[in-house]
């Protein structure tokens, strides 16, 4: 069971260490399958803010962005999100995306995030 557990928390690089720089930070997540968590974001505004995916013990089949963010953009590249807010913008901002694919008992799952982000001018 906890081998189980472990692997399913390895699937973002959000997910087992926090991603620190100087244009946006992002805290730990450990989402389960077939659940919607909410997690919060830092940008410098008008600077890119990337996470990587990362695999777990079952397959991924696709990451898809399900809501775009209203005051900059979200792209996905493989196994990597972005999030840019548009130049000069401060504030609040927030996207969706999920990550479609198998548990570790090969079983069809779905982990889903919300982002919440806030745009400053410096972090």
């Amino acid at each position: 069971m906890i081998k189980a557990v472990g692997g399913l928390c390895v699937w973002l690089s959000i997910v087992c260490s926090p991603a620190f720089a100087t244009t946006c930070w992002v805290p730990r997540e450990r989402p389960l399958a077939n659940q919607t968590v909410q997690r919060d974001m830092l940008v410098v505004s008008g600077k890119r803010c990337s996470l990587a995916l990362i695999l777990s013990q079952g397959p991924m089949y696709s990451v898809r962005l399900i809501a775009p963010p209203s005051n900059g953009r979200a792209s996905i590249r493989g196994s990597r999100i972005t999030y840019v807010s548009r130049p000069g913008y401060l504030g609040e901002d927030h996207f969706i995306f999920a990550r479609e694919g198998a548990d570790p008992t090969n079983r069809p799952a779905t982990w889903t995030i919300e982002m919440k982000v806030q745009v400053k001018e410096r972090l």
